[in-house]
């Protein structure tokens, strides 16, 4: 998502956070995160402009919940189910599948019985850690999207949810790591039409409706919105 879509999409639970919280992030998502901030609103959020600083908490609101506060996330994705038909339409029976993006597992759960081994990609340390808590049986690396830590065609399927939009960049390392006759899955990507357009598999459902979870939930992060799409390609080759 770019700094602009970013801003105007945040939830209202952006409030919560303060440039305080900002300095609390981890100093390489820091800088990360920074890099996305056009120069003009980097400097006048070093001076203290108000606007600018409400700006930048909007565009990191995303990242703030995740490396500071990975449970209130994780309350969120576990009333946001993914739905069956969506799961059901995945490979099976792969040797290796990627969870890329991973967060506390909401995709990963459902991984763990269509494939011998499951890995799982997060760069929270937060939502690493409750993954790794919940599903022991799943490897837990750290690492970006861009830059995946994982060697060449390791994957015969890698998934993401709710994770990635039309990034080439992502898309890339997403194809480098899936092995020849392999499948790329992204449930809920962002620009779900841009995948369509450019030969993706589409699968649109009716989204099960949120479970029940406490009202502060919708006040922070807005309406709940299960996912709903499922984008798949396969990846030229053969195993």
């Amino acid at each position: 998502m770019d700094y602009a879509t970013a801003v105007g999409q945040a939830p209202p639970g952006w409030r919560h956070f303060t440039p305080s919280d900002i300095g609390r992030l981890p100093n390489a998502v820091l800088r990360r995160e920074l890099a996305r901030v056009p120069p003009q609103d980097r400097s006048l959020f070093d001076r203290g402009d108000p606007d600018a600083t409400d700006r930048v908490l909007r565009a990191l609101f995303w990242t703030l919940v995740y490396h500071l506060e990975p449970e209130r996330w994780d309350e969120l994705a576990r009333c946001e189910p993914i739905h069956p038909e969506l799961i059901a339409a995945l490979p099976d029976h792969v040797a290796v599948c990627l969870d890329v993006g991973a967060g506390s597992g909401r995709l990963t759960q459902h991984l763990t019985g269509r494939a011998q081994r499951v890995i799982a990609v997060e760069p929270s340390l937060g939502l690493a850690s409750i993954l790794a808590r919940r599903m022991p049986s799943v490897v837990v690396v750290s690492g970006w999207a861009e830059s995946l830590p994982l060697p060449d065609h390791c994957a015969q399927l890698t998934a993401a949810c709710g994770a990635f939009g039309p990034d080439l960049e992502v898309i890339t390392e997403l194809e480098r790591v899936t092995a020849g006759g392999g499948c790329i899955a992204l449930i809920n990507p962002e620009e779900p039409d841009w995948f369509e357009r450019h030969g993706w598999t589409r699968k649109s459902v009716h989204p099960l409706p949120p479970t029940a979870h406490p009202q502060w939930l919708d006040e922070f992060f807005g309406p709940s919105d299960p996912p709903r799409e499922l984008l798949m390609r396969r990846v030229p080759g053969r195993y």
